[in-house]
């Protein structure tokens, strides 16, 4: 094996490693809600999550890609989808835990 093949395998792996533990991690955040308005919420904050997930980070690569995009325009919706991220988990652990309080 060459060294870009041995890359280009771990790049994939890691890729379904890291999308089949979001998807357990949203199997359980969604399982281990005690309220249905608990429930509802974090069902809307998963599915919020996995669009802003694929729109800020899948489609801009597959873009960049296929060249459709400068390779600069992914790396900004990159960046920002980790500079959303921060703020919007602290946000939503704040707001599960008040639905948690009612």
């Amino acid at each position: 094996m060459t060294p870009g093949t041995i890359g280009l395998i771990g790049g994939i792996a890691g890729s379904v490693i890291g999308i089949g533990g979001g998807i357990v991690g949203t199997y359980f955040s969604i399982k281990n809600t005690n309220t249905p308005a608990e429930r509802r919420f974090v069902v809307q904050v998963a599915v919020a999550t996995w669009a802003a997930l694929i729109l800020l980070l899948g489609l801009p690569l597959a873009l960049s890609l296929a060249h459709i995009i400068p390779q600069r325009a992914y790396w900004i919706t990159f960046c920002l989808f980790f500079v959303l991220l921060g703020p919007g988990i602290c946000w939503m652990n704040r707001r599960q835990s008040e639905l948690r309080k009612q």
